[in-house]
């Protein structure tokens, strides 16, 4: 009698819990300087010639203009990728066949709309980052990934949920908030508010964002995302190998992207509940 089959010791392979805490132990680290805001800038590594082709070619159908403020070009791209991918099951491919599969309708979730989303905005000369959040490390109830980016015109970083088409404001304001902003208002118990920028796309219920953006959220951003080196090894091996073995590779190799906590030790978080409750006290 087979006790597992292969899909699922595929599956047991992929989701046992030691590899998430193996994962963020060796991805992550925390934040140590004086100024988080200006931490994790996608830009400092990725360049406009690292970007593939289809990307410029795809950019000028978005109606931009030269001297659009960044938000304004930020927002533009925005509802251009949400309005012409539909979205699906995650894609986990390089970043030219992510994207030519989500404007096929192949697919693309949360995490690939902003990896994508990454690269139209250093094509445009707008700084911007990646940020995730999780309720937990570990069989986590809500997960999701989100980006951030970088206006001269409101001279501060703004926060921009590109699946889920809004920004947040403070409530009764109308001044895009940080991502930092936002969760250190949440930890505050300050309620924010989510401006949707697409006309007919707010949900029906807040709920699930409500769950996604709480008090208890874990958010951290990807930082050393090299585009380009990226590319190279998901093309070179995705056909032969899953992800998770591409990643390992890529760590052995010492050419991995990392995690970044702001608001968090992460080493804290990996701990059970219950001690973490008693070294809060």
């Amino acid at each position: 009698m087979k006790l597992f089959s292969k899909e699922k010791l595929k599956w047991m392979i992929k989701r046992h819990p030691l590899l998430y805490y193996a994962r963020y132990i060796l991805l992550s680290k925390n934040y140590k300087g004086k100024n988080p805001e200006a931490a994790g800038c996608y830009n400092d590594i990725n360049l406009s010639p690292d970007i593939p082709k289809l990307y410029f070619d795809t950019n000028t159908q978005i109606p931009l203009e030269p001297n659009m403020p960044a938000f304004e070009k930020a927002i533009a791209i925005a509802t251009y990728l949400r309005t012409h991918i539909k979205g699906g099951p995650g894609l986990s491919l390089s970043s030219e066949k992510t994207l030519r599969a989500m404007l096929n309708g192949n697919g693309g979730v949360c995490n690939d709309f902003s990896q994508i989303f990454n690269n139209f905005c250093v094509i445009n000369s707008i700084l911007v980052k990646e940020w995730n959040c999780v309720h937990n490390f570990f069989q986590t109830e809500y997960g999701h990934t989100f980006n951030e980016i970088y206006s001269p015109e409101w001279n501060k970083w703004i926060a921009i949920d590109v699946h889920q088409a809004f920004y947040f404001t403070a409530e009764n304001d109308d001044q895009p908030l940080s991502a930092i902003e936002a969760f250190t208002r949440l930890r505050n118990n300050q309620r924010n508010a989510f401006r949707f920028f697409i006309p007919g796309y707010e949900p029906k219920s807040l709920d699930r964002l409500n769950k996604i953006y709480a008090q208890t959220t874990i958010p951290f951003l990807t930082i050393n995302y090299q585009n380009s080196v990226v590319d190279k090894y998901l093309d070179k091996f995705s056909d032969r190998y899953p992800v998770f073995v591409i990643t390992t590779m890529m760590i052995l190799l010492r050419k991995n992207f990392g995690f970044l906590f702001v608001l968090d030790n992460y080493r804290m978080k990996l701990l059970p509940k219950y001690f973490q409750k008693l070294a809060a006290k």
